[in-house]
Order: C-alpha cells, then structure tokens, then sequence
C-alpha cells in the first residue's frame, strides 16, 4: 500500500500498468491487489504534470568498514528505537484526479519528512528530504523511462509518484485509494532512507557479484524492508492518521495482498512475506522488525 518501491505493473480493475525497469537500484512499488469492494464507477486515468522539485545529486553515503552483506544484516537503523508519532494526518481531499493526488502525496511527504531525521541520524546518515515527482503516462530518468509504476531514484535522489493507478483505486473505493497512496508514498520514501543510510548502496555492492537468482533475492530483501520501513511510519501515525476500522481493513487488504504477480519477475516477494514484515512493522512501529538482511531465504521468498 505503498507496497511500494521502486515497484512494476500495478493491476486495477480496468487494465494493467505497465512495468518500468530501473537501471540501477531497486525502488519500484509492488504490485497492488484489486480493490476489495469496487463501486460502479469506472477508473479514469488522468495525466498531471510532474511537479519541479527535483535533486541533482545523490545523499552522502555513510562509511562502510566491513562486508556489505554484514553491514546491511548488522545495520544501526535497527537499534534506533520505536519511531515517535509526529500526528501526521491525511489530505482532507483524496486522490480523486492528477492535481488532487498531488497534494496528497505533499502532505504525506512533509509528515516522513519530519518522522524520519531522528532515525536517519541516529543510524549514522545525514538526513536529506528526497525529492518528488508525481507524473501520468511516461517519465524520463536517469534510472529509466516509460510508462509504469512509482518508484525512487537514487541518482536524483527523488520519488517518482504514477498517479493514475491510485486515481483509478480512489475513484473505486476512496477509502482503499486513500490507503494504497499512503503506503506507496511511505515504501517509496522508504527507500531513500536506505540509500541516506547506506543500506542501498551495499544493495549495488552485493547485486554486482551475485548470480540471477541471487539478484532476485537481494532485490526481494531490499523491497521488503521498504515497504517493512514504510509501514513503521503508517504504524507510528495510525491513530492521527485514521488508519483504524474500515481503513485499517482496507490497509491490511492492500498489504496482505500485494507483492510479485505473474508473469513479473519474483522481485518485490510474494503476498505471504509483503504481509508478513508489513503487519509486523505496523504493530511494532520500530526498525528493528525490518532486518530483511539477516531473515531466511523463507521469510524472504
């Protein structure tokens, strides 16, 4: 509900999305499930223009003395602490068309960009608010072009928002629309905590040497934690931010739900560990229930 990344195709209840390959790092959302309770009105896709705020260089990666494999599975973002609430709440408006869910993303943005200084510090990186870029129909980056799904660059250090799959969710069921914007921003944002961090950038380190089959598996240990990170903000906020009732179901709905589809490459995790780490992190609401890095190949499939 961010699942997401860096993350592929996104499939509504009238089409599919199509996939953008990044050409480095991961950072694209997962793949989304269907909303639960559709209305009869039908998605429409709408095609904003990005917005202007955009970065040039990347955040300063922290030293890193010993193995990434061991630097990422020992990493001081887990020993941070629960994250404090900073009483973020939600857009009165919700994501109903291009300008709409511009603003919504803004406002859930300024709240992780006040959440998440503390814990960055604290794990040893210096904090820099990423960019964001909220677009419809193709972007060109330098991590790659198309149409697709949102996704963080590490090079331009900015999150790129697709809006129309979340237009189209919203105008479905608003209240699980609200819910899947929410959490792509926070798995989006997410990953440029791992790259302010250093967590990323031992991601490329290690992706360089492994096989196939290993680079799938790095990069389900990347996304995972990214959406587990992202859900320990929508955790620590979940009472100002209304996330209980009706929209807790559809939260839950989205995280149980969403993850690596056919005929998708088996990069982001299936629906079992997206649940999984997502349900874990919104009730403990600490890093510490995202060491991806160390867990079993199982917890990670």
């Amino acid at each position: 509900m961010l699942l997401i990344v860096a993350l592929v195709a996104v499939v509504a209840a009238g089409g599919v999305f199509l996939f953008v390959k990044l050409t480095q790092g991961g950072g694209e959302e997962p793949t989304v499930a269907e909303p639960p309770v559709p209305t009869s009105v039908a998605p429409t896709t709408v095609v904003p223009t990005p917005t202007k705020k955009t970065t040039t260089t990347a955040p300063p990666k922290p030293v890193q003395s010993v193995s990434p494999a061991t630097y990422n599975a020992t990493h001081r973002l887990y020993k941070t602490g629960a994250m404090r609430t900073v009483n973020c709440k939600q857009a009165k408006t919700g994501p109903g068309n291009g300008a709409q869910a511009l603003a919504y993303f803004k406002t859930i943005k300024a709240c992780l960009d006040r959440a998440w200084p503390r814990q960055v510090a604290a794990a040893g990186g210096r904090f820099r608010s990423p960019g964001l870029v909220v677009w419809g129909g193709t972007v060109n980056t330098p991590c790659g072009s198309g149409p697709g799904r949102s996704f963080y660059c590490p090079t331009t250090h900015t999150i790129y928002m697709e809006s129309p799959s979340v237009v189209s969710f919203y105008k479905q069921n608003p209240t699980f629309g609200r819910m899947v914007g929410s959490f792509t921003v926070a798995h989006e944002y997410a990953h440029s905590v791992q790259w302010m961090t250093g967590l990323g950038e031992a991601y490329e380190k290690l992706r360089y040497d492994a096989t196939t089959d290993g680079q799938l598996l790095l990069s389900r240990r990347l996304e995972l934690q990214a959406s587990c990170l992202g859900n320990v903000f929508l955790g620590s906020n979940r009472g100002s931010y209304g996330i209980t009732g009706y929209a807790y179901q559809m939260w839950l709905y989205d995280v149980n739900n969403s993850g690596d589809r056919p005929p998708y490459p088996r990069d982001h995790g299936s629906t079992t560990s997206h649940g999984a780490w997502s349900r874990a992190a919104f009730a403990s609401r600490n890093p510490a229930s995202c060491n991806t890095w160390s867990a079993s190949p199982a917890r990670v499939s």
